[in-house]
Formats: structure tokens, C-alpha cells, sequence
């Protein structure tokens, strides 16, 4: 065979493999695109950004007794007798007893009293038996709200408050779970049994 044909052939099938590894290469770049540019770190799996607001309801009781020891400390020597949520729990209702069975209301905001303590004008008689109310609770509302929070795991504890049942001294509470169902807790203020509980809604 002459030479310059086979030196054309040998140039043809070089050319033919240079193209072919051309057109591989700009297949390659045709389905791998370039990354795509940074914005930010993703959430992580399975976590979502909270509502406005609903940050403060954490589950437990922690902040009710976070607010409860703020309203105590404004009425030394005082007992808690009942404690409730406002706004989304941002604000804590709370009344308390002194030594000599006067009920103080104040409100707790942000670990301090925002308005209160109020003392609350009454007979000696009602004071009595507030006292005696009190008295009688061998729970106090730390003890109670442990209680509650054993007996619904994932509830926030909306409202505690010490009151009578059938002549007996009990703790009743409101308590809310994450799907949004109320709960309604009763708890034995002498001997820590819960008395009841079931949900309203």
C-alpha cells in the first residue's frame, strides 16, 4: 500500500478519536451542570422555624416555675396559690398568700413583676380559711406541677391553681400538648395522687 495513503489513514482515525473524546467531553459538561451557588446552610431534617410566638411554649412546666419563684421573692414569705398564661405564655397571671392569708396578685413578664403585687382587700374570715387552704397542701406548686407533667410527658403547663374538690385540698391545671388538645389534670394536694385527668378538646 502506498505510504501516503497509509499515512492519510492513520491521520483520519487519530483525527476521528481526537473528535470523538471532544464530543465525550462536551456530553460530560452537557449533564453534570455547574453546582448551583451557596445560600446558606440548609434547615436540618425534620425541624421547622417556629411561629411568632410560639417559642414561649415550651413543654413542661419550667417557665411557670421560673415565674411562680419571681412573684414569690416580691412576697417573702408568701404561698403560691394559683398561676396562669397569658399571651401565648409571654405573661404569667399569678396570686399568691402571705403568712397571714392575704392574697397578692401581680403579673410576671420576662422574669420580673410588671404590674403588682396587689393586695387583695378581705374579712379575716376568708383570709382564714385561705390560710388554712394553704396549710393543708403538703404539695407545694413545684411538687404539683412535677406531678402533672408525669402524668401528660409532652403538655405545656398552662394553669395551676390550688382549690377544693369534695372538701379536699387539690391542685387542678390546665395543660396543653403539641396537637393542641387541652388537658385537664387533677392532683391531690395532700398526698400527690392525680385525682383526674382528661382532655376537653
Amino acid at each position: 500500500m502506498n505510504k501516503s495513503i497509509i499515512g492519510a489513514l492513520v491521520g483520519a482515525a487519530v483525527l476521528a478519536a481526537g473528535c470523538g473524546g471532544a464530543v465525550r467531553q462536551l456530553d460530560q459538561f452537557a449533564v453534570e451542570p455547574s453546582p448551583a451557588p451557596s445560600m446558606g446552610s440548609p434547615p436540618a431534617t425534620g425541624t421547622m422555624s417556629p411561629s411568632p410566638g410560639s417559642s414561649t411554649m415550651m413543654p413542661g412546666a419550667g417557665q411557670l416555675k421560673e415565674a411562680a419563684k419571681v412573684a414569690l421573692d416580691a412576697v417573702p414569705g408568701s404561698k403560691l396559690v394559683s398561676i396562669e398564661s397569658e399571651q401565648n405564655g409571654k405573661l404569667w397571671e399569678v396570686k399568691v398568700v402571705g403568712s397571714d392569708g392575704t392574697e397578692h396578685e401581680m403579673d410576671v413578664q420576662s422574669g420580673k413583676v410588671v404590674k403588682g403585687p396587689t393586695a387583695k382587700q378581705e374579712d379575716a374570715q376568708v383570709k382564714a380559711k385561705r390560710r388554712d387552704l394553704v396549710a393543708a397542701a403538703k404539695l407545694d406548686y413545684v411538687q404539683a406541677a412535677d406531678k402533672i407533667v408525669a402524668a401528660v410527658p409532652e403538655g405545656h403547663v398552662t394553669e395551676l391553681k390550688l382549690g377544693t374538690e369534695n372538701g379536699k385540698g387539690v391542685w387542678e391545671a390546665d395543660v396543653v400538648t403539641p396537637d393542641g388538645t387541652k388537658h385537664e389534670v387533677m392532683v391531690d394536694a395532700a398526698t400527690g395522687t392525680v385525682t383526674k385527668k382528661n382532655a376537653t378538646s
